[in-house]
């Protein structure tokens, strides 16, 4: 698993325990060390509310992808997980994708400031 892929797994905390799609956000030493089991993600929902609304979005922190259907990442939905619950990876982000992420994540974290 590496940055900047989108797994599937069990968001924490979800009341459904429905498998949805995560964006892997921690360094790749991180996530390839077989010593650590943790990984940090963000989440990733779809645009589109079940009865047909868009959901709302901020373009400080959210980035628009098209996964299955039109999707947002949550830079502020960030959360560490154990890699053992990552079931099937999706697809990996292209550059802008991970660009327009990182600058979220520097708003998110306000770490703007270099």
């Amino acid at each position: 698993m590496l940055r900047g892929e989108v797994w599937l797994a069990v968001w924490p905390n979800d009341p459904e325990q429905k498998e949805r799609p995560l964006l892997i956000i921690s360094n790749n030493l991180r996530n390839q060390a077989s010593n650590l089991q943790d990984i940090i993600v963000a989440k990733i929902t779809s645009l589109q509310r079940g009865n047909g609304s868009s959901k709302p979005t901020n373009p400080q922190e959210d980035v628009s992808i098209l996964l299955r259907k039109a999707s947002i990442i949550r830079c502020a939905s960030i959360y560490t997980i154990e890699k053992k619950t990552l079931t099937r990876k999706l697809t990996q982000l292209n550059i802008s994708e991970m660009a327009q992420v990182d600058q979220c994540l520097k708003t998110v974290l306000d770490l703007n400031y270099i």
